[in-house]
């Protein structure tokens, strides 16, 4: 695939997964592939106003109805009635925001230089790296927003790796986005520890995700994906910040942050390590970049939902604890774009990033989407269905 059009996410979530967990066996027990599919109605991801399709979309609710959307790579075209095709611009990332009333939604999606012939990323640095989203939060009248940071490194479809990670500090977000004041924090150096995958903040029996310590409740916690010195070593840890030190979180050089070690017990990060010490604990396997986890009151429970190592189909896991404890994994669906009866089935599709929505859910309900692509570049212009998000509903699983 051409270097510089985007695919090397898709890459590393094949490099994270597939490296080690090539057999579906290793995650566990799988449900029947009989598993409803319902798309919700109320939400969709259309193409317009240029925006021509995008994967990675991540949620964050916004509140009175609103939610913002994070995408990840995305085709942008010179006019708003333009179709996909190998001229399109692309950008690293744009965003879109969600209306919802009388269980209706509109979105509207914004990025940088909107209406030009050079349109850009909607979040990005000085220099040639380039920011792909992960989770992000509202806290105290601010909105925070993790990324991975790259950089091209070598040729080819692997041509890519980790400068590290940064947060967005968002202050004036109900402002129009082209009014946004944006600053950003390093959170991390290198690619040892990628601090954001999914973000935790209030949520939890009662608003605390860690109720085992009374005072859970003041920290935002990161989930953190730990690639080790091999494929097999990798999974997801967890760190923590004081909410009050939101404002300071940049690092190395900062001792604020804490590290969940293997005996349950919080410990300091070195101010100037970039690398989780030994004794870190591995909360879920595998880890992946893209995938989340949200807490369900009605069933005290949380869910994890992410890809499976296959890429043809979503899978969860389930605890009653943040920390631990997580059930194996069970697949959720087998995604019907990488079966030969669906419309946009080739053997080159692959679908991946999934991860859940809590804001559309009613009770007892699922709401997760997922991306699919294709390892031909081609292909994506030949079925412009593809790689935009797809919107799943289905019962919530319970242990």
């Amino acid at each position: 695939m051409p270097q510089g059009r985007g695919w090397f996410r898709e890459f590393i979530l094949l490099a994270c997964l597939m490296a080690f967990f090539g057999d579906d066996k290793l995650f566990g027990q799988a449900p029947s592939r009989d598993a409803q599919i319902q798309a919700v109605s109320k939400l969709d991801f259309p193409d317009q106003k240029g925006w021509l399709g995008a994967d990675d979309a991540y949620s964050i609710p916004l509140g009175q109805g609103r939610s913002l959307w994070l995408f990840g790579d995305t085709f942008i075209g010179p006019m708003a009635s333009s179709p996909r095709t190998a001229s399109s611009s692309f950008i690293r990332n744009s965003i879109g925001i969600t209306t919802c009333t009388a269980g209706k939604c509109a979105i509207e999606y914004y990025w940088a230089h909107m209406n030009t012939a050079k349109p850009d990323s909607m979040f990005s640095i000085p220099g040639l790296d380039w920011f792909w989203p992960m989770d992000g939060f509202v806290y105290n009248g601010t909105l925070y927003i993790a990324f991975m940071q790259m950089h091209a490194a070598g040729t080819g479809a692997m041509g890519f790796a980790f400068s590290g990670t940064q947060i967005a500090v968002i202050p004036n977000y109900t402002a129009p986005p082209d009014q946004w004041s944006v600053s950003y924090q390093k959170l991390n150096t290198g690619g040892n520890a990628v601090p954001g995958v999914s973000i935790v903040v209030n949520h939890g029996k009662q608003g605390n995700p860690d109720p085992e310590n009374p005072q859970g409740s003041s920290y935002a916690y990161f989930f953190t994906l730990v690639q080790g010195d091999t494929p097999s070593a990798q999974h997801l840890s967890l760190l923590r910040l004081p909410l009050k030190q939101l404002h300071a979180a940049t690092r190395p050089g900062r001792s604020t942050w804490e590290y969940l070690r293997s005996n349950s017990a919080w410990g300091r990060w070195p101010a100037n390590d970039t690398a989780l010490p030994d004794d870190h604990a591995v909360v879920l396997k595998p880890g992946a970049t893209e995938m989340s986890v949200r807490y369900h009151d009605s069933t005290k429970q949380w869910i994890a939902v992410y890809p499976s190592a296959s890429l043809k189909h979503a899978e969860s896991a389930i605890s009653t604890s943040m920390t631990h404890g997580w059930s194996q994994a069970t697949m959720l669906i087998s995604y019907p774009e990488v079966q030969p009866s669906h419309q946009n089935y080739t053997p080159n599709v692959f679908c991946y990033a999934a991860k859940e929505h809590v804001e559309f859910e009613t009770e007892g309900q699922l709401v997760f989407t997922y991306a699919c692509n294709s390892m031909k570049e081609n292909e994506l212009f030949e079925k412009t269905e593809l790689y935009h998000p797809v919107v799943v509903t289905m019962p919530l699983p319970k242990m």
